[in-house]
């Protein structure tokens, strides 16, 4: 089992191009599920964490939700090991706006369900979307914008590249406390 002090064991300064480094490592296993079942829990938890920072830092927690669907699921835990509760909550209220049955997957359906709670003006191919009264519709996007909103600003003053070590000391205080 790959574990995280294997992989940091001669890295003597961590920096970001460390981080991508690793993380283009242990994507090269595979799926999240294929990394998750060959790493150390730990090691998957840094994982998830660098890919979610480091997506949200291109493209916001709205990125990282529609166009990266397969981190969704591990977020929560992600944000709870990394000791950020209020993220922790803040990002459950954005997923909570989604509809109960969602499978966060890159495929068609998925697709459907970003472009629903994006804008109430985007067409739906999806029959349930469909079945969703406009009002019911107006208010599920209206509360996902207001708690991405909210979100976001619990986020940029840790991540931002004006943050701590650009946006990193989260990842690097996780790694200092489980190498």
């Amino acid at each position: 089992m790959l574990t995280l002090e294997k992989c940091l064991k001669d890295v003597k300064y961590i920096e970001e191009v460390t981080l991508v480094e690793l993380s283009d490592k242990l994507w090269k296993l595979g799926t999240l599920e294929k990394i998750k079942e060959e790493v150390s829990p730990e090691l998957f938890t840094l994982h998830v964490g660098m890919n979610m920072i480091g997506n949200w830092k291109g493209s916001g927690w709205w990125g990282v939700i529609s166009e990266h669907a397969e981190l969704v699921p591990f977020v929560a835990d992600t944000l709870e090991a990394f000791g950020l509760p209020d993220l922790k909550t803040a990002f459950e209220n954005v997923i909570s706006c989604f509809p109960e049955d969602t499978i966060f997957s890159n495929d068609d359906i998925y697709c459907d369900t970003i472009n629903f709670l994006q804008n109430v003006r985007f067409k739906v191919s999806n029959e349930r979307l469909n079945t969703i009264s406009i009002e019911k519709r107006k208010e599920m996007v209206n509360n996902i914008h207001r708690y991405l909103e909210e979100l976001e600003q619990l986020t940029e003053p840790l991540w931002g590249y004006s943050g701590e070590n650009n946006g990193w000391k989260t990842v690097l205080d996780f790694i200092s406390a489980h190498k």
